[in-house]
């Protein structure tokens, strides 16, 4: 709002200027003294010590009777250049215009409403001003009037109106800097409209306002992509040629969304490429370079660095050494958190996983992006409700990740209104999968009444299995290889008429239909990388089969992670500011939440003849 507060000292010199040349004091007003008091006090306003200059007028205003509200006026002018605001405020309220001097009144309600505006009392300043008839307003006094309507109505939130204002504004300005200063903030104004009421405004709008309100929609819907944001202004500069915004609006306009989406010129990826994840860290590496070596636009600079070898408070201040200006990674959650508890971080990090605490964080540098198994257990839980189910039964290993998914489904499951009859855990790597699955489907209960039957009537009873019959649906959290033996054993328990949902989990990511035909009919999530055939074919992906044969590595779906890592560090900014903005990435539709956490929605599948296929 810079533009705003020149404008505002331009306004009240203006004003002043009027004031103190409009209406001079009579000639017999007092007898000239050997020094001259009103001298003395222009002096001091020239000196700029202005609450001295305005006692200098009170002083002159108690002598000169005749000219009392002229010296009064100076004195309130004064003070307000001073910011006492009160003593200005008091000077105003001992003047005395009669209502045959509409000239001075004007001069006085102008000023008054100015007060008021520095009061942080908009609604009072356009009262006073409105008992103004803007005809009768003087030559000298058009642009105070205007410029102090125009911050009122939007501090008032009454945007076209105060529009309006700096557009009627503009007729009384004389100077090109002038004139700039307040297209500026009449941008500026614009700016501040919330984008979901810029089409509604535009139906009610005056018709000079048409084109700007234009200009505001095609920016805001575009800021973030600067070539059509610039062919699209093309096309606005035709339709309306020597608009006030062009060119210097409009060339800042383009120019600032270059920088919205500009890359770094140094990025830093901190990864462990030694030790227990060099595996997973070399696949997210591969893929993030992969992105890198693809992209046509001007490239960043790119070091690496081991976050096995140093502490990474230590390496993060070696790469701002290095002059990084941008940190992707660490990838383990300790050390995200030790970076997150810092004071300042100085250079932006998109850190490639989430640090366990899930509230408000309270650094806005860091951003955190995760494959959250958690997430996707969510996002089951609502597919599952919008598919109609209501009662569901639940099945997870007995592990820590098994602990969090299920308890990620339960919670959000529960949110939504549903209710969790049953759930039962199995043991990974297990020989017996029947028991858990007999003790989830209620089968189990069902024989121990059998053999208490049996035994008490000493005679064979024909016992048939009945599972439970009040489930809508099955929930289970498994890794692939517990999922092929798992999965056969509801359907040999009778409770193939029971969906199956999973996570991404269940499968591997390596198409084997021989071997996946014990998944057939499960429904499950995953990301667009490995379920869309259109990015199989990808010239990327080709790449990654062809240099490191991604496509039956079972660090797939990292390399994928490595991929849209790259591609979200020059959407972040727009991702975090435009409602319901999302990017199109490897890993599923990527969006930040106001914490500053990337959330992905994975595509959804389902199991036919040992095959994924995308259901949506």
């Amino acid at each position: 709002m810079l533009h705003n507060m020149h404008m505002q000292l331009l306004i009240i010199s203006l004003f002043l200027f009027s004031l103190l040349t409009a209406c001079g004091p009579s000639k017999k007003a007092i007898p000239e003294p050997q020094l001259d008091p009103e001298k003395i006090a222009q002096a001091l306003m020239q000196s700029k010590k202005y609450s001295a200059a305005a006692l200098e007028f009170l002083t002159l205003s108690t002598k000169d009777n005749k000219n009392r509200n002229f010296y009064g006026l100076k004195a309130a002018e004064a003070y307000i250049k001073a910011g006492d605001y009160v003593a200005a405020q008091k000077a105003l309220d001992d003047i005395n215009v009669g209502d045959n001097d509409s000239f001075q009144n004007i001069r006085v309600k102008i000023l008054s409403a100015l007060l008021k505006m520095k009061f942080g009392q908009p609604k009072i300043a356009l009262a006073l001003l409105k008992k103004v008839s803007e005809k009768n307003v003087p030559q000298s006094l058009k642009v105070p009037f205007h410029q102090i309507r125009a911050e009122a109505y939007l501090a008032h939130g009454e945007y076209i109106k105060a529009a309006s204002e700096r557009l009627f504004l503009s007729n009384y300005l004389s100077t090109s800097t002038e004139i700039e200063q307040n297209n500026w903030s009449l941008w500026d104004v614009l700016e501040t409209i919330p984008i979901s009421d810029i089409d509604d405004l535009r139906t009610i709008a005056p018709e000079e306002l048409i084109s700007w309100l234009e200009l505001l929609s095609l920016y805001q819907t575009y800021r973030y992509q600067p070539s059509k944001l610039n062919n699209i202004i093309i096309g606005w500069t035709q339709r309306y040629p020597g608009h006030s915004a062009y060119p210097l609006i409009v060339e800042k306009l383009i120019k600032d969304s270059k920088q919205f989406v500009k890359r770094p010129s140094k990025i830093g990826l901190l990864l462990p490429l030694s030790g227990k994840f060099q595996k997973s860290s070399t696949a997210i590496r591969d893929g993030f370079l992969a992105a890198w070596y693809m992209n046509n636009q001007e490239k960043s600079d790119i070091k690496i660095y081991d976050t096995n070898t140093l502490n990474i408070l230590d390496i993060y201040q070696q790469a701002l050494s290095d002059n990084v200006d941008y940190v992707v990674g660490p990838l383990k959650k300790e050390a995200i958190t030790q970076l997150a508890s810092q004071i300042e971080l100085p250079i932006h990090i998109l850190a490639l996983n989430r640090q366990k605490s899930n509230g408000e964080q309270s650094n806005d540098n860091l951003v955190q992006f995760a494959l959250s198994p958690e997430d996707e257990a969510s996002q089951v839980a609502e597919i599952a409700m919008s598919d109609g189910h209501r009662l569901a039964l639940v099945m997870s290993p007995s592990n820590s990740w098994g602990d969090r998914i299920s308890n990620a489904f339960i919670s959000r499951w529960i949110e939504l209104g549903g209710k969790i009859l049953e759930h039962t855990i199995f043991e990974s790597d297990s020989q017996d999968f029947s028991s858990p699955v007999k003790e989830l489907l209620n089968i189990d209960s069902s024989q121990k009444r059998s053999r208490d039957l049996r035994n008490k009537l000493n005679i064979k009873i024909h016992n048939v299995e009945r599972r439970r019959g009040d489930a809508d649906f099955i929930f289970t959290a498994a890794l692939s290889g517990d999922a092929h033996q798992l999965f056969p054993q509801f359907r040999f328990h009778r409770a193939e008429d029971l969906p199956v949902y999973s996570t991404s989990h269940i499968f591997t990511g390596i198409f084997d239909e021989a071997r996946d035909i014990d998944l057939n009919d499960i429904m499950f999530i995953d990301m667009p990388w490995i379920l869309d055939t259109s990015r199989q074919l990808s010239i990327i992906q080709d790449a990654l089969n062809r240099n490191w044969s991604q496509e039956l590595s079972q660090y797939k779906r990292l390399y994928a992670f490595g991929i849209d890592a790259y591609h979200l560090i020059p959407e972040i900014n727009r991702l975090r500011t435009e409602k319901d903005a999302f990017l199109s990435g490897e890993t599923g539709d990527l969006s930040i939440t106001p914490n500053n956490i990337v959330k992905r929605k994975l595509r959804r599948a389902q199991f036919f003849e040992g095959k994924p296929v995308l259901m949506d």
